[in-house]
């Protein structure tokens, strides 16, 4: 996805516009079937506005690229659980438990490579909004850990043979 595309489709994200998400994504996917990006935004887009089903199929998609996709299990597993089929849940909650942490650019990584213009308003806005970004990612992280751990003890308990 060239760069352009992406600006706008992170603009399109961010104000929840899916049909211009869904537009941008099937442009980049008619090009490249194995765009991990294009298939993670159309996603997490489908799951936030309640679309679960096509949010299962995307994210499935997107497991068949890169098998360990933090957010592509995280979608399935959830998914799964919401329909009550706690087999398959289970098995994609414990990969989401092996998956490796989300890579994103740290903030204090970016913040320091913008400190030398610190002082143009706009640089100073970036910062703050790649920090409170940064935070919510860790916080979402955290919470889906949380949520996978809890659901595999659970399912593990209820399938424990009697004594």
């Amino acid at each position: 996805m060239k760069l352009r595309k992406m600006f706008a489709l992170s603009r399109a994200v961010a104000r929840n516009e899916i049909e211009k998400v869904e537009a941008l994504c099937s442009e980049a996917l008619a090009a490249d079937q194995r765009d991990l990006m294009a298939l993670m935004a159309l996603a997490d887009a489908y799951w936030r506005n309640q679309r679960r089903e096509d949010a299962l199929t995307v994210a499935l998609q997107a497991l068949e690229i890169e098998s360990d996709e933090f957010y592509a299990l995280r979608i399935v597993a959830g998914v799964y659980a919401e329909r009550g089929e706690h087999e398959p849940a289970y098995r994609y909650a414990r990969r989401l438990l092996d998956a490796d942490r989300p890579h994103l650019t740290p903030a204090r990584t970016v913040s320091r490579i913008l400190a030398a213009l610190a002082w143009l308003p706009a640089v100073r806005r970036l910062k703050e909004l790649v920090g409170r970004e940064e935070r919510e990612i860790e916080s979402s992280y955290s919470e889906w850990m949380q949520w996978a751990n809890g659901y595999v003890r659970w399912y593990e308990s209820r399938n424990q043979p009697a004594p």
